[in-house]
């Protein structure tokens, strides 16, 4: 297929606004479907997982806790790992 370098230009700017390839537009232009839904990958602060983890861990522990049914202050613990989710968040200024 030949088309203008405008054309196919145009077309590439099309095609990346959709996330999907020049052939894929095409396709779906030539096929008359929808796009097809895509999935973006975001980069993520590493040091944010981490501190997103290390609650997680906190958590698991307080369920094994509870689950083992071992004496302890379930409520002290939440309060302690919701303030530090709140830092974590505060810090990466995610709300």
């Amino acid at each position: 297929m030949k088309v203008t370098d405008t054309e196919k230009s145009e077309w590439q700017t099309l095609a990346k606004s959709h996330r999907v390839s020049l052939s894929e537009l095409v396709r779906q232009k030539l096929n008359d479907t929808k796009p097809k839904k895509t999935w973006r990958v975001r980069t993520v602060d590493p040091e944010l997982l981490r501190a997103i983890n290390a609650i997680g861990n906190n958590l698991n522990q307080i369920s094994r806790r509870i689950n083992e049914q071992q004496k302890f202050d379930a409520v002290v613990e939440l309060a302690s790992i919701e303030e530090k989710l709140e830092r974590v968040l505060n810090a990466h200024k995610i709300h």
